[in-house]
């Protein structure tokens, strides 16, 4: 299965009101970040100022890039989240497990975001406990980057160890490199920029599509 998921990247009230009612009009899966000031530099609204997304009939995946991840759960689970994404570099290794069995005993699935510099033999352990892992294609807490080379080795890499679980993708994405993505197996990708900045959301949206589903 692949998937394309639009992302809301947003620092303020405003600016996610904004790209969330133009995102919302595509009736996709949604993804929406959010940082803390403490984990990445960036900070975004807080979970309390988003709306109930149980008022929509569409799914909702939520990247945490903070520290502390699991303090956010039920707020989380209470707005409408079904997938919760962590970065293995925001908590002590000795407290994934817990971590990921918290999400799990809420009904959410749990995924495992990975920072470009992350060797993929650190999550190894904990990938028979997870939906998914995450790579980051760009460095967390920034929209505009270019997507850096040397991930799509541990793309490669990990699909070598497993061939079930779920590859995420997330920053940098476009029509060029998708396709390369596509190949070296990842399941879904992360797109932010390249559509909520597009005067026509949905064309961007299969313009991606056209290149990897």
């Amino acid at each position: 299965m692949r998937k394309i998921i639009p992302t809301i990247f947003a620092h303020n009230k405003k600016e996610f009101d904004l790209r969330f009612n133009k995102l919302i009009a595509l009736k996709r899966d949604l993804h929406i970040d959010f940082m803390d000031g403490k984990f990445v530099k960036s900070k975004s609204i807080n979970v309390n100022q988003v709306q109930n997304l149980r008022n929509y009939n569409m799914n909702f995946e939520a990247h945490l890039m903070t520290k502390n991840p699991g303090k956010y759960l039920s707020l989380l689970k209470k707005k409408g989240f079904d997938k919760i994404i962590f970065h293995y570099e925001a908590i002590q290794e000795d407290k994934i497990i817990s971590l990921i069995k918290k999400i799990k005993s809420n009904n959410m699935k749990a995924i495992i975001a990975l920072n470009p510099e992350t060797q993929i033999n650190n999550i190894i352990p904990f990938l028979t406990r997870i939906y998914g892992v995450l790579f980051m294609g760009v460095y967390p807490g920034k929209e505009n980057q270019k997507f850096i080379s040397k991930v799509y080795g541990k793309i490669k890499g990990l699909r070598k160890i497993s061939k079930k679980i779920n590859i995420h993708v997330d920053g940098g994405i476009n029509l060029s490199n998708i396709k390369k993505l596509k190949i070296l197996g990842v399941n879904y990708i992360n797109s932010g920029s390249f559509i909520s900045d597009s005067e026509n959301p949905g064309k961007a949206l299969r313009s991606l599509q056209k290149e990897f589903i």
